[in-house]
């Protein structure tokens, strides 16, 4: 069964409570220029934070044992809020090495928490339990998704909407389920107005 909600819909403050503390790590000033404000503004415009909140509300009573992976990590905030969550053996990657300076000092206080500015073709996937990847539209090939290793749990959100670095986007949550399949625990449509955010929720076949 198929999940459609609206923006109106998500609960957004846990994952807002949390924005302070990127505006505390803005106070350093190699993450500081790290970033644009453009950027930051883009990071936390509302339809960012609920469809961050969406996923967080999927993923807060998962195995908080899990070796996690997050693709496409930008400034790091998704880590930082899965950390709040109680999840606690973090590993991002995103392939813009600006970025790790915001990354690593946002999350400067976990013990278990690593940034890598690789592709994730590059990375052994055997070492995670759990992948989220909350950009698939911006990856031009599903390689990385062919990569994957049988059983791991996989949450991933794509949408409709063209442009913004967009060039794997789809259609509707069908289209989603047909270029990544998996065992399919939940799906949903976020309807954000101007696009739809898709996520899924399972794991790999």
């Amino acid at each position: 069964m198929i999940e459609n909600l609206t923006g109106k819909d998500i609960d957004i403050r846990f994952v807002s409570s949390q924005i302070p503390w990127v505006m505390n790590a803005l106070y350093n000033e190699r993450a500081f220029a790290s970033v644009t404000f453009e950027e930051i503004r883009d990071a936390f415009r509302l339809k960012q934070v609920q469809s961050k909140a969406w996923m967080m509300s999927k993923v807060k009573d998962m195995d908080k044992s899990n070796r996690v992976l997050v693709v496409g990590s930008w400034i790091g905030f998704t880590s930082l809020c899965l950390r709040k969550l109680g999840f606690s053996n973090i590993t991002e990657t995103d392939p813009d090495a600006r970025l790790g300076a915001i990354a690593c000092h946002l999350n400067r206080h976990w013990n278990d928490f690593t940034h890598l500015s690789d592709d994730i073709n590059d990375l052994d996937l055997n070492n995670y339990d759990l992948i989220i990847n909350t950009s698939c539209e911006h990856i031009a090939d599903n390689s990385w998704y062919d990569r994957i290793p049988t059983g791991k749990n996989l949450v991933l959100h794509s949408n409709n909407l063209p442009g913004y670095d967009h060039v794997n986007t789809c259609e509707n949550i069908q289209e989603m389920m047909d270029k990544y399949p998996m065992n399919v625990s939940y799906a949903g449509c976020l309807d954000l107005e101007q696009y739809t955010r898709f996520m899924l929720i399972g794991t790999k076949l």
